[in-house]
């Protein structure tokens, strides 16, 4: 039987959802739920002190998420060099409007994750990533 707390992710200073935390959640299956319906993440990461999000196709394997994206691109190439990135997925749930326009609004789910991409090497992997497209 596995532990519980295995399918929780740890809640770091980093990862702490500060404005109405409630609506936060941090179980492995709600988050695989999200990116796996998703069909484009926007990666942002910098460069030479430019910041860049740039919109493209992913697809998850396990806990790997793979990003698509030609190697002669700013991102790619740039994700090569061990930077930090940020990668979110939204799904919009439906929009909420209101009387006055302050009050509109929207559900959505959504999945931001920190992390420093790698390179996928083997052409099993890479077969695999491109399943998962």
């Amino acid at each position: 039987m596995s532990n519980s707390s295995e399918h929780v992710l740890p809640v770091t200073q980093r990862t702490k959802i500060r404005r109405v935390p409630q609506r936060g959640q941090y179980e492995r299956q709600v988050i695989y739920d999200i990116l796996d319906e998703g069909l484009v993440c926007h990666v942002g990461f910098g460069v030479d002190n430019q910041p860049f999000v740039i919109p493209t196709a992913y697809g998850r394997v396990g806990d790997k998420l793979y990003i698509h994206g030609s190697p002669a691109s700013r991102m790619l190439r740039s994700l090569q060099n061990a930077i930090e990135v940020c990668v979110t997925v939204t799904l919009l749930d439906g929009l909420v409007l209101a009387r006055s326009a302050f009050h509109h609004s929207m559900n959505y789910r959504s999945v931001v994750i920190f992390g420093t991409a790698t390179t996928v090497e083997s052409s099993e992997e890479k077969l695999a990533a491109l399943h998962a497209f």
